[in-house]
């Protein structure tokens, strides 16, 4: 997990962490993290191994939340169903990184 905004911290924040049009796409991450902005930070600088635990197993939520299973599905399947949370979350206003 780097630094840099990907389209799955983006994506998590929009299925899980609820984003709204009016808010920053980090909080809404923090918060389908679980943990405040501190914590990230913290986490970031502190503990990398978690904070990428933290990340997969949201992740994993959002496929499972969405009707797909990330350790039986095919490739295809794991993007078609991205490819179908993009598309909800572009119709809910986001934009994803370029």
């Amino acid at each position: 997990m780097s630094t840099k905004a990907s389209v799955e911290m983006y994506l998590c924040a929009f299925h899980l962490g609820k984003w709204e049009a009016d808010e920053s796409v980090e909080d809404a991450y923090h918060r389908a993290l679980n943990i405040t902005a501190a914590q990230f930070r913290r986490m970031q600088r502190d503990d990398y191994a978690t904070l990428r635990e933290k990340h997969a197993d949201a992740i994993h939520r959002m496929y499972e939340t969405a009707g797909g299973n990330l350790k039986t599905a095919t490739e295809a399947e794991k993007t078609s169903l991205r490819l179908r949370l993009m598309d909800e979350a572009r119709k809910g206003g986001m934009r994803f990184p370029a």
